[in-house]
C-alpha cells in the first residue's frame, strides 16, 4: 500500500507540476500578446488616427484567431497507410501510465458516486 500511494503522489506531482507551468506560459503569452497589440494600436494610432487604428487591430486579430481555429480543426486525411507503428513503450512507463489512469478513473468514479447519491435520494421520494 506504501508503493502505491508514492507512486500517485510522485505521478500526481509531476502532473500538478505540467499544469502549473502550461498555465504560467499560457498567461505570460496572453499577457505579450496585449502588450503586442496596445503598442500596435498606439503606433497606428499616431499614424492612421484612433478609429482606423482599432479598426485594423481589430481585423488582424480576427484573421489571427481565423487561421488558430482552422489550424486546430486539421486532421490528417489517412494517417495509417503512411506513419509506420510506433515502438512499444517500457514496461515500467506502460505501468505508470497505468496506474495513473486507474487512480485518475477510480477517482472520477467515487466522485461521480458521491455526487449523484443526493439526487438519486430526492427522485423516488413520494
Amino acid at each position: 500500500m506504501r508503493g502505491v500511494t508514492r507512486a500517485f503522489r510522485k505521478d500526481a506531482g509531476r502532473l500538478l507540476r505540467s499544469a502549473l507551468l502550461a498555465l504560467a506560459g499560457g498567461l505570460t503569452a496572453a499577457a505579450g500578446l496585449a502588450f503586442l497589440t496596445v503598442s500596435g494600436y498606439l503606433v497606428l494610432c499616431l499614424a492612421l488616427g484612433p478609429g482606423p487604428a482599432a479598426f485594423l487591430i481589430g481585423v488582424g486579430l480576427l484573421v489571427l484567431a481565423g487561421g488558430l481555429l482552422t489550424l486546430a480543426g486539421n486532421r490528417p486525411a489517412n494517417k495509417t497507410a503512411a506513419a509506420p507503428l510506433p515502438p512499444q513503450p517500457a514496461a515500467s512507463a506502460t505501468h505508470e501510465t497505468d496506474f495513473a489512469s486507474r487512480m485518475a478513473f477510480t477517482a472520477a468514479y467515487v466522485m461521480a458516486r458521491y455526487l449523484g447519491a443526493g439526487r438519486r435520494d430526492r427522485q423516488h421520494e413520494p
